[in-house]
């Protein structure tokens, strides 16, 4: 068998790059790996298909799940940018929509709640305001 195989720390000497940027591209499943025990490991021919998919785009594998935000209908290719799910249906939020926007809905149930809210106060008027 000649494969070659590369820690992770190699393949961040190979790109230039940091650690931690390939161990959370492996995570996000991102750079294709394989796990040895505890140790992950990137084949030369995973590398390469990396390289070929970044040089083409930057498009995610053919096959790869693409997540799409269900807040704001952003396409996402890594985990990472999915933060949180809806608090009703479980789907999807990312990052952005979290810290900006503070959500916890998905657009379909933040519409429905935000017309329940509207209703409500149609039909219960506030006391206070004359």
């Amino acid at each position: 068998m000649d494969i070659k195989f590369y820690s992770l720390q190699e393949v961040a000497d190979i790109f230039g790059v940091e650690y931690q940027l390939i161990y959370k591209l492996v995570k996000a499943g991102t750079i294709p790996s394989m796990r040895v025990g505890k140790i992950f490991r990137i084949s030369s021919a995973q590398m390469q298909e990396y390289m070929d998919r970044m040089s083409n785009g930057g498009s995610p594998a053919s096959g790869a799940p693409q997540k799409v935000c269900s807040r704001c209908g952003r396409n996402y290719y890594s985990a990472l940018s999915i933060s949180k799910k809806c608090a009703k249906c479980g789907a999807p939020i990312c990052k952005a929509c979290v810290e900006n926007d503070h959500a916890t809905l998905c657009e379909i149930h933040q519409i429905k709640e935000d017309a329940e809210k509207v209703s409500s106060d149609e039909t219960n008027p506030d006391e206070n305001q004359k």
